[in-house]
């Protein structure tokens, strides 16, 4: 779970009755004409808030624009926002504040209500980050893929190798000849070259396990044979976890950021689509799985949700009661995630899944 995420959580439940002023801002675009649009857009939306708590009391309207007066005294200076990143600010009436750095991707938007507004963050939030294996015949390098970083954290190469003695292959001694058995120098060179590699595999293998957390995603590239090699050795658990990448090679890891976010998203959809089929065959075996908004709100009713999946099509259909949805299950200890785009679609799916404590009576 990512820093951002826990510091979101936390004044979530913290502030989850108190009411809040949460704001998403959009990356900067690629046209400098276009650079502060964001800012007409956030004045526009909080002004049509401000329109639609006419009739709430004086207090609720003091603390809105308390809380507007705060979001500004936050908000980067210049004007200026970067074109790699969104931006979220959370101003609850009592005085805390929160804001956060977003990957790219979210919308300028605006909400007054009680507790921080979440999907709109889990909607751009990255996958958590992973371990980089990057492997070949003489050396090895982990590194942790966190946002834009890739820092290495080990760093393995093989063993010095001794120079073979000229024996091997120079003329043959006294008492060496036809008939005595015996391996050139290039096979013995082989032969050590061979062993220091198999080493240095057996050495990564035992390392990564202390290396990598519960779940973590480990991502392997390098030399193809290598790197098949190194997964294939992997202890179950961290096997589970674990991926091939082709396009990744030896280098310096972050110069190959694109390749694994998007291997982290791919590992993501495919844990997400076995996660989604078995809370199916739960649903239909014990009932202890909702399929479908309606069924996932009479659990939320019930404080019945363990873990909840939702995806685009569902908020966009729902966002608000999707909002509550989710706000209700964390506030239970759920789990929750946003779906990729390719899970939770179809007829038969109306984008929600929740796996449940108990069965709900009928």
């Amino acid at each position: 779970m990512s820093a951002a995420w826990n510091d979101l959580l936390q004044f979530s439940r913290a502030h989850q009755g108190e009411l809040t002023l949460s704001v998403y801002v959009a990356h900067a675009p690629a046209d400098p004409n276009e650079r502060r649009s964001w800012l007409v857009i956030l004045r526009q939306q909080l002004a049509e808030l401000r329109d639609t708590l006419e009739n709430r009391s004086a207090e609720e309207r003091n603390a809105f624009e308390a809380s507007v007066a705060r979001l500004f005294d936050l908000l980067p200076t210049h004007g200026a926002m970067p074109r790699n990143a969104s931006w979220a600010c959370f101003c609850a009436a009592g005085g805390a504040e929160l804001h956060l750095t977003l990957p790219p991707g979210a919308e300028t938007s605006v909400h007054w209500s009680e507790g921080a507004h979440i999907v709109p963050f889990l909607r751009v939030a990255e996958p958590d980050g992973a371990l980089v294996v990057q492997v070949d015949r003489q050396g090895a390098r982990v590194s942790r893929l966190a946002g834009e970083e890739c820092v290495t954290t080990l760093d393995l190469t093989t063993e010095p190798i001794d120079e073979v003695g000229p024996f091997m292959s120079a003329a043959a001694r006294q008492g060496f000849h036809v008939g005595t058995r015996g391996r050139t120098g290039t096979d013995e060179a082989q032969r050590v070259r061979r062993e220091a590699t198999e080493r240095l595999h057996a050495t990564l293998v035992r390392r990564l396990p202390s290396l990598a957390e519960q779940g973590t995603p480990i991502l392997i590239g390098g030399a193809p044979d290598a790197a098949q090699s190194v997964i294939e050795a992997l202890p179950l658990p961290q096997r589970d976890h674990a991926v091939l990448v082709p396009e990744l090679r030896m280098g310096p890891a972050d110069a190959s950021l694109t390749i694994l976010r998007d291997a982290v998203h791919a590992l993501r959809t495919t844990r997400q689509l076995a996660r989604v089929e078995a809370l199916r065959e739960v649903a239909h075996a014990n009932g202890r799985a909702a399929l479908g908004f309606e069924v996932a709100q009479r659990a939320a009713d019930l404080h019945a949700i363990a873990e909840l999946i939702f995806n685009d099509a569902a908020w966009h259909l729902h966002p608000e009661e999707i909002e509550s949805l989710v706000q209700r299950a964390l506030a239970d200890g759920a789990h929750v995630e946003f779906a990729e785009p390719s899970v939770l679609t179809g007829a038969n799916s109306d984008g929600v899944i929740a796996g449940l404590r108990f069965p709900l009576t009928p």
